[in-house]
This record gives C-alpha cells, sequence and structure tokens, in this order.
C-alpha cells in the first residue's frame, strides 16, 4: 500500500510539474506584450511583518488540481484577480482562488506565478523580474490551445511592485505586493480588461 500510494504521488508530481511546464510555453509563445513595460519595483525589508500574513497563516493553500497536497501548507496568495474574459473571475471570491509560485526562467529573469490550474489549462498572470525592474502579464492556457492562433497584445495601464528584497537565489523567501491593470486585445480583436491587487509570498522553487 505505502508503494502504490509513493507511486501516486510520484505521478502527480510529474503532472504537476508538466502543466506548469505547459502554462510557461504558452506564455512564452502566446502572452506577448508589444512593448513589454518595464517598472522599477519598491524595495521594502519590511513588508513580511504586514499583517495580511498572519490572516494568510490561517488559510489553507488553494492548490491545482495536479498540486501534490499539503495539509499543513498555508496560503501563499492574498491577491485578487479579476477579469472578465476568458475565464469569469468578477466576484471576489473566485478572484481569490490563486496560488503563488517563483522561479528563474530565460536565464536570471524571477518570474512569479500568481494563478491556479485545473488539470486541462491555467489562469492568471506573472511578474517578471529582474534588476529592480519588473513587468505583469495574464496568461490563460487550455488544451485545445491552436499554436496558429494569434498572440494577445497587452497593453498595460499602471503597475506597482513591491518585493522584500532586490535580489533573490532559489530556496529565498519572498514576500511582495502587486497592484496592475492591463488591457488585453485578444486573436479576434476583443478588449478584455484585467487587474490584480494583494499580498503574496512563496519560496523560491525549480521550474
Amino acid at each position: 500500500m505505502i508503494d502504490i500510494l509513493l507511486s501516486t504521488n510520484t505521478f502527480k508530481k510529474i503532472l504537476s510539474y508538466a502543466l506548469v511546464l505547459c502554462i510557461a510555453i504558452v506564455i512564452s509563445c502566446r502572452g506577448k506584450h508589444q512593448n513589454k513595460l518595464w517598472g522599477n519595483a519598491t524595495i521594502d525589508s519590511a513588508i513580511s511583518n504586514n499583517i495580511i500574513y498572519q490572516q494568510l497563516d490561517q488559510e489553507k493553500e488553494v492548490s491545482s488540481v495536479l498540486d501534490i497536497q499539503d495539509t499543513l501548507a498555508k496560503r501563499t496568495s492574498g491577491v485578487a484577480y479579476f477579469t472578465k474574459g476568458h475565464v469569469n473571475l468578477s466576484d471576489s471570491s473566485s478572484a481569490r482562488l490563486n496560488n503563488c509560485r517563483a522561479y528563474f526562467s530565460n536565464g536570471e529573469i524571477l518570474t512569479i506565478n500568481i494563478g491556479i490550474g485545473d488539470g486541462f489549462g491555467g489562469w492568471g498572470f506573472v511578474i517578471n523580474f529582474k534588476n529592480g525592474m519588473f513587468y505583469t502579464e495574464p496568461y490563460y492556457s487550455t488544451d485545445v490551445d491552436d499554436p496558429e492562433d494569434p498572440a494577445p497584445v497587452f497593453n498595460v495601464a499602471y503597475q506597482k511592485l513591491a518585493l522584500n528584497k532586490a535580489t533573490y537565489e532559489r530556496g529565498d523567501s519572498l514576500y511582495g505586493n502587486i497592484d496592475f491593470k492591463c488591457t488585453e486585445i485578444d486573436q479576434h480583436g476583443n478588449e478584455i480588461s484585467h487587474n490584480g491587487s494583494g499580498y503574496f509570498r512563496t519560496v523560491i522553487g525549480e521550474r
């Protein structure tokens, strides 16, 4: 029985990594800015003292379907992410159903992913951070994405980011606050609004 459970957990872990990789590929291939708007991040070494993290300590983590369940895990995201485009996150309860993961990608860029996956795809937004600067970018993926579809275009109206450190390494604890709004023009020419605001935290792991 133990061997079966270990095999099941290993299988779930492999599927979880596969989902993260698929989402990362979709982000890199489909989620394109015409001109990435890099902004300056604020460094606040005391941000981890914010009372919101005490509140998150009282909540269980929001896990994607393929995440390995950890009943002791505390919630990593208090971010409310609203969009009326691909997924309906127009109410505050649904808008907070996301978690935070961070990893290094494309060399030295730290990618902070605030979103959720359901086993068939995922949605949310990423914060790309390097040398004290950042840009935000929403994403949405499904298992029926057509690679021939034009990439969406994102125009950022505003974005503000605060982090607890200016530089990170794998295994570091990361605390932050994001506030952004942008408009997406999808492959059909539809205009979709995205905005997110709130505190988050995670430990930087592997992609």
